[in-house]
């Protein structure tokens, strides 16, 4: 565990009623996609840590990182603890390729999101 890693789950204790947070560590990235990177690899994760940086900077806790109606937005972090969120594998996903269902891009999110939020 780096010293940075150390150090969130120690002050974590102190925005979470003194209840300390266990703390991974994860190169951001799209993980699920195969083949090589590109641009958007790149991109979304620079801008979703950019921007929870300026969380931090504003004082401003207790929030996550979303991207809303395909813009980069702050919700409660709430919206992930408050109730299961379940992804529909059949309705979005051929099993078998390891790739979305799409008939048709037309209308459809650049990132699949779980039921219960938009």
């Amino acid at each position: 565990m780096t010293l940075l890693l150390k150090e969130l789950k120690k002050f974590s204790g102190k925005f979470n009623n003194g209840k300390t947070i266990n703390v991974i560590n994860q190169k951001l990235g799209y993980m699920v996609r195969g083949g090589d990177p590109d641009a958007i690899d790149s991109i979304v994760p620079m801008a979703y840590g950019n921007l929870a940086l300026d969380l931090i900077l504003k004082g401003i806790h207790g929030r996550l990182v979303v991207l809303r109606n395909g813009r980069y937005d702050n919700a409660p972090l709430d919206v992930v603890t408050t109730s299961k969120k379940v992804v529909d594998v059949k309705r979005h996903y051929n099993s078998e390729r390891l790739r979305p269902h799409f008939k048709s891009f037309e209308f459809q999110p650049l990132f699949i999101m779980t039921g219960g939020y938009t």
